[in-house]
Parts: structure tokens; C-alpha cells; sequence
């Protein structure tokens, strides 16, 4: 039975965090776990109740970092936590009994790159998506429900499974973003082009707080940038193309294009994916009909 780190990313989540860490403490597990909570710079004292009462959650870790973003704060609580398996979650879920457990065993097959349940909104618990797929302008849109596990394009960020060793031999979350946007797609995306396969267990729900403002200050140029970078590092050129006209609107889409080419490692990143993927991107929008 494989030792599973829970890591969860958080910033200004009010009383969210505690629920979410006390919904995983609370709900029965036969499997060992830890949790590390990655507080990245909140302003809002969310996570003072884990600094002033240890004794009470001795399975959380707490890392306080300055504002490093959701890609890289996955990122570092990976590295600082030590399980076989790990689970990324949200700060604002609520978990079912023998989740963690089905998903570890999920991951059991050879080939399997990262599971996640279905995700029902907190306040719509009949609303719920089984996985990500993009529409022409790379916006993410939920699944409908399959009828048992099934292979998606990309599993949602709120809560995904994956084995340490696969994390690490498709580099992580993507250290180039900023602040927040596409990470958890990257992700996916980087999974199915290396060779391995990206699920989604219906047999088991966690629940879901969709917020209406999101807790990390994101622009369109932010979000614009991260949709390019992650353009440069996988798609061809045709692909690459369609994506920056998207963009090209923006007042300072040169600028932004000079920093992605010229103040990053993307084109070194793109030479290095394009020799070890093992699948092209036409593949991929081939399998899951994306439209791009």
C-alpha cells in the first residue's frame, strides 16, 4: 500500500482551507497519507490556525512561500512532501469516504499518468464534470458523465492523482507560467504526449467550492502568456500560429511574445519535448476531437 502526500496550493481561502483539510482528516482511509499545505502569500490569515495549533494537525505540513504561483507552489510541495503517490487538491473541496484509497488503486496499471474523480459543484451537488476538454479558443469545458473510467484529455487541477515518479519524469507542472492559468491542462497535455494515459474515476466525487473571484490577481496578459508559452513548448506551427492570433489583439502582445522567446527557456524546452514526446499534438486533438 503506497504512502500518498496531499498537496494543496492555497492563498486567501478564508475558512475554506480548514474544511478542506479537516473533510480529508475526517473521512475513513486505509491508506497512510500526509498533507502539505502550500500557503503562498495570503494576506488573510487563512492558514494561522495551523501555525498556532500543530499539535492538533500532526499530518500537515505548513509552507509559507510569497506569492510563486499555483504551478510552482504544486511544484514545491511535491518536492517537500515524500509519498509514492501524489494528490493535488484544491483548498476549497470536501472529500468521500475511500477516495483517496480508489484512486491510489487507480493508478496501480502500468501506463496510467493521473486520475481524477468527478467534481460536483459544492452548491449544485448534481452538477457535476468528469474531466476537461478544450473548445477552439482553448477554454476548458467540463465532461459529462461516462459510464465507468474512462481515458479524458485533461484531468481538472482541483483534485488529481498521479505516482511521483511519473510527476517527475515529465518535469512537473509547468516552472514557466505565471501567477495562475493552464497549468492544469499543461500538465495533462505533457502526460498523454509523453505516452502515458490521463483518466477519470467516476465511481468516485469530491465536491467542489467554484468561486466567483479567484484568490491570485490574473490579467489577460498573464493568462495570454501562459496559453503561448504553453503553445511554443508542444504545438506545431500551424497550431502555434492559431494560438497567437488569439492574442495578437492585445496592446502589448509584441512585448509579451519578445519575453516568451527571448527572456525564457521555451524554444530550449520545445527542442527537448519535441525529441522525447512520444505522440505529436495532432495526435492528441485527433483522439479527443478538440477543435484547435
Amino acid at each position: 500500500m503506497p504512502q500518498v502526500s496531499i498537496v494543496i496550493p492555497c492563498k486567501n481561502e478564508g475558512d475554506l482551507i480548514k474544511q478542506t483539510i479537516e473533510s480529508i482528516l475526517d473521512t475513513p482511509s486505509q491508506i497512510p497519507y500526509d498533507i502539505t499545505v502550500v500557503n503562498d502569500g495570503s494576506t488573510d490569515g487563512c492558514c494561522a490556525f495551523l501555525q498556532s495549533r500543530r499539535k492538533t494537525y500532526p499530518r500537515v505540513k505548513l509552507i509559507n512561500t510569497t506569492g510563486i504561483g499555483a504551478a510552482n507552489a504544486r511544484n514545491l510541495g511535491a518536492r517537500r512532501s515524500s509519498g509514492e503517490v501524489l494528490v493535488f487538491c484544491d483548498a476549497h473541496i470536501t472529500v468521500e469516504e475511500d477516495w483517496l484509497d480508489l484512486l491510489a488503486e487507480d493508478l496501480g496499471e502500468e501506463g496510467i499518468g493521473a486520475v481524477s474523480p468527478g467534481i460536483a459543484n459544492m452548491n449544485q451537488v448534481y452538477a457535476i464534470g468528469y474531466g476537461l476538454t478544450w473548445n477552439e479558443a482553448m477554454e476548458a469545458r467540463w465532461l459529462p458523465g461516462p459510464g465507468g473510467i474512462v481515458e479524458v484529455p485533461f484531468a481538472p487541477g482541483g483534485c488529481v492523482a498521479v505516482r511521483r515518479e511519473v510527476f517527475y519524469d515529465v518535469g512537473g507542472f509547468e516552472r514557466g507560467f505565471r501567477i495562475y492559468g493552464y497549468e492544469d491542462t499543461e500538465f495533462s497535455l505533457k502526460l498523454w504526449l509523453f505516452g502515458y494515459r490521463v483518466l477519470v474515476d467516476p465511481g468516485v466525487v469530491i465536491k467542489h467550492y467554484f468561486r466567483s473571484r479567484h484568490p491570485y490577481p490574473i490579467t489577460m496578459e498573464e493568462y495570454a502568456y501562459n496559453a503561448m508559452r504553453l503553445a511554443f513548448s508542444h504545438f506545431n506551427p500551424r497550431r502555434l500560429g492559431n494560438v497567437m492570433n488569439m492574442f495578437s489583439d492585445l496592446k502589448n502582445f509584441g512585448q509579451l511574445v519578445s519575453e516568451i522567446l527571448f527572456e525564457s527557456d521555451v524554444l530550449e524546452q520545445r527542442r527537448q519535448y519535441f525529441q522525447r514526446r512520444k505522440y505529436d499534438d495532432d495526435w492528441f486533438m485527433e483522439k479527443f476531437q478538440i477543435p484547435l
